[in-house]
């Protein structure tokens, strides 16, 4: 099977790079699934690439398309059995994250009971929030890494509660948050009155640079932007103008559903400018609940099959970086500009 020029096909159809890899391993997942959405958790690349992938391969006599789902013809079962399986062997006590939550039992008791009345995601800001364990592995992970005791730590955006977790811990030195929705800052407000601990929030678009106040005042950021490059420079590099020192801490999530690895390397290089270096990239180390509001998305649009998602599909991957000496942050004043959509984007 000519892998690189469907690859080729593909990628000019879509505007999106994709690899003669990525179109092996989507044959590989389509031995497992023929529903769209867990397709796309498996496959592992841009969703808008993955469902134009799918046609390329109806045409082609590859693959069949039913409102039951993707199936294999015979002559693509052929093709699938010549790659390498899609399996999944990570750990299935910790979800693949090497991280354990045992010595945070009590912690997780109180967070499970508090994220039940949390408000609910809204499309309006593109919001789509990870599930409790998945909060509370990321704070267990930073916690591990020396970046939460008696640490000054800033959220930028909270969809996730990190706060919360943070504050329920008692662990930090200070926590704030910098945060659109109004619902969300005033949930966090009213959960750290009534749980008894100290966050000062604010609400703020990142679009717009830090005030000053929060300028190199922090040892630790924690972000979730949007999948785009000028997303990602607003809110991670507002997050490194934030930290104070050389070796202040940085965690961000960025997924393959909305980003091909060119966009990771566009990321990547932009960030390194900044004279950070990343220390951890833990793949699918975050797992999204679905929104809800799957049929107002661009992917909901662009799929052949129209079946609300059963099972969780939208994951990313942890990275974490320190800060090297002489390090900056991005001031860049977006004002009102749509940062959060481009060719890749599929949850807009």
């Amino acid at each position: 099977m000519d892998f690189t020029g469907i690859a080729r096909e593909i990628s000019s159809r879509s505007n999106i790079s994709v690899s003669p890899k990525d179109v092996e391993r989507l044959f590989g997942a389509l031995k497992k699934t023929k529903l769209p959405w867990e397709l796309i958790d498996l496959s592992d690349f841009p969703v808008p690439s993955v469902f134009e992938t799918m046609r390329v391969l109806h045409e082609k006599g590859l693959v069949l398309i039913s409102d039951r789902g993707f199936k294999l013809t015979r002559k693509g079962k052929e093709v699938a059995n010549e790659v390498h399986p899609v399996e999944d062997i990570s750990c299935s006590m910790c979800d693949g994250r090497g991280i354990n939550l045992e010595g945070f039992s009590q912690l997780e008791k109180r967070f499970l009971k508090i994220q039940t009345r949390r408000p609910k995601a809204i499309r309006r800001f593109d919001q789509g929030y990870v599930t409790p364990k998945t909060t509370l592995s990321r704070f267990a992970f930073s916690y591990e890494r020396g970046d939460i005791v008696g640490k000054e730590i800033i959220v930028l955006g909270d969809d996730d509660l990190m706060s919360i977790v943070l504050g329920l811990s008692g662990l930090p030195k200070r926590i704030t948050v910098v945060e659109i929705d109004e619902r969300l800052t005033d949930f966090i407000e009213s959960t750290a009155k009534k749980e008894g601990f100290q966050v000062d929030v604010e609400r703020f678009d990142l679009r717009h640079p830090l005030p000053r106040e929060h300028t190199r005042r922090y040892d630790t950021f924690f972000t979730d932007p949007p999948e785009t490059l000028k997303a990602a420079d607003a809110f991670i590099g507002r997050g490194i103008s934030a930290l104070r020192t050389p070796g202040s801490a940085g965690y961000f999530g960025f997924t393959r559903r909305e980003a091909s690895l060119r966009k990771w390397h566009d990321v990547q290089r932009m960030l390194l400018k900044y004279k950070i270096v990343f220390t951890d990239i833990i793949h699918n180390f975050n797992e999204y609940i679905n929104w809800g509001y799957e049929e107002e998305t661009r992917a909901w649009r662009l799929s052949p099959i129209k079946v609300k998602p059963k099972k969780n599909w939208y994951r990313s991957a942890l990275y974490r970086f320190e800060t090297l000496p002489g390090f900056r942050g991005n001031n860049k004043d977006y004002n009102n500009e749509n940062i959060y959509e481009d060719e890749e984007s599929s949850t807009t």
